[in-house]
């Protein structure tokens, strides 16, 4: 029997039926991206959709599994709807994967302790076939017989065994435990009191001389943001400094995974966190994935007799949130998140042309979003004077002047149309930008893909704006 070549559409129409409306359409491409949908999570895609009525739907269908969590597709209709979508409206796929995945990032920010690593791991789901670290690390399932807890005073003396095992941090933890007990996490198994793993995120405001004494690794963060990203009043910065578990080795495991959920969760919900960094003696089997995601390595440092790499990230060139909408897009190239040079009046002046460019098509796609718009990396860029009154209106000012000023030849014009008509005026589709402006849909993606290029050159030929 040969194999079967039908298209995605006619196997989603097997699969499927006739769908009742485009919002119904909608619907179900939301839950074909997400692990689980509730009706924050359709409201949060949908907009003024009859979000309950569309749920209501959805539970009745026979290929949904309403399950105490919500509402989970049959594995064969959730990979048939996700290819039939990417193939059919590449761009749309994209605009689905990035509110699920914004609607991820409020749900784990909103969560009450005990359920955000719950939410981080539905989250993470989003990411599974590009792969979360090295040998698949992540299975997106909850693992209910490892428990995630705070230190105890009993548990520090295997601590520190584990410690010095593992990487010859003793020492270092033991400071670390004195000073910041709060920043420790340790794993154990249902029904054991014996740690099995241990993790530390420092939550560190100014280099103390003592801190630099006692741990070459945070005497090198210390070094770099100096150098590189001095933080401002009010700004901190964290890192995920140690990661222990049995064999010493920090290879792909259930252990593994829920230490970097906690990292993960800690980097969404945290508050002022301008940088970031973490700490891995296996740079071999993580330093790519890290790389890939937005974190080089930045320095290496002797501990104890083994070689401890450090990776960083500066959240004032790329925000949390932007970072959960570049990452949850499909083609995307990785925004450098770290400072070449010493920053002089702030990080983001210096934004490399792939971070900037993706600045300018963020706040386009949430021009009309102001909660969001108000996030832009751009921001913390030479479009908007140091010490503004109103940050958001002056850079949605510059982003006008500079879509006026591209108008300087016909294909000026049609960029400059393309861009309003598919962001400024807030067509719904970007078919329909292509029907309102009377152009073939090919047409228009190839004006909006010069469109954006024009727009990005411009905005950075603009010159720094200052205060009157």
């Amino acid at each position: 029997m040969g194999t079967d070549r039908r298209r995605p559409d006619h196997l989603v129409e097997r699969l499927v039926g006739d769908l009742p409306s485009a919002v119904h359409r909608r619907a179900l491409e939301v839950v074909a991206q997400a692990y689980v949908t509730r009706e924050p999570l359709l409201r949060a895609v949908l907009g003024d959709a009859d979000t309950a009525g569309m749920f209501s739907w959805l539970r009745q269908l026979p290929y949904i599994e309403a399950t105490p969590e919500g509402l989970h597709p049959h594995d064969a209709v959730r990979a048939t709807l996700e290819a039939d979508l990417r193939w059919r409206d590449p761009e749309r796929y994209d605009d689905v994967r990035v509110r699920v995945s914004l609607a991820g990032l409020r749900a784990v920010r909103g969560a009450a302790e005990d359920d955000a690593l719950l939410r981080v791991a539905e989250w993470m789901f989003l990411f599974r076939g590009q792969g979360g670290g090295p040998d698949e690390l992540y299975n997106y399932r909850t693992h209910p017989h490892i428990e995630d807890t705070p230190l105890r005073p009993e548990d520090v003396p295997e601590v520190l065994r584990m410690a010095e095992e593992a990487e010859g941090s003793a020492a270092a933890v033991g400071h670390w435990v004195r000073r910041q007990p709060e920043a420790f996490r340790v794993q154990r198994y249902a029904g054991s009191p014996a740690p099995v793993s241990f993790m530390a995120i420092l939550r560190l405001d100014a280099p103390l001389p003592e801190d630099r004494a006692e741990d070459p690794v945070v005497a090198a963060v210390w070094d770099l943001v100096e150098t590189a990203a001095p933080l401002r009043p009010g700004e901190h910065l964290g890192i995920r400094r140690f990661a222990v578990q049995p064999g010493g080795h920090q290879r792909p495991s259930p252990l593994m995974e829920l230490i970097s959920r906690r990292a993960i969760g800690e980097e969404m919900r945290s508050h002022g966190r301008a940088v970031t960094f973490t700490v891995f003696e296996d740079a071999d089997r993580w330093g790519h994935y890290l790389a890939e995601a937005g974190m080089p390595q930045l320095a290496a440092v002797d501990v104890g007799g083994r070689r401890q790499h450090i990776f960083g990230r500066d959240w004032r060139r790329q925000t949390v949130e932007q970072w959960a909408r570049h990452r949850a897009r499909t083609t995307v190239t990785p925004v450098t998140t770290w400072p070449t040079t010493t920053a002089t009046s702030g990080p983001g002046d210096q934004l490399p042309r792939a971070a900037f460019a993706e600045g300018v098509l963020e706040a386009l796609r949430t021009w009309h979003i102001p909660r969001e718009f108000a996030t832009s990396v751009l921001l913390h860029s030479h479009l908007v004077p140091h010490g503004s009154p109103d940050p958001t209106a002056d850079l949605r000012g510059a982003i006008i002047t500079a879509l006026d000023a591209i108008q300087t030849d016909p294909a000026g014009v049609k960029a400059h149309e393309a861009l309003t008509s598919a962001y400024i005026t807030a067509s719904r589709t970007h078919k329909a930008a292509a029907r309102r402006l009377g152009v073939p849909y090919g047409t228009y993606r190839r004006h909006l893909a010069l469109a954006k290029e024009r727009l990005t050159d411009q905005l950075l030929r603009q010159p720094t704006t200052v205060t009157g």
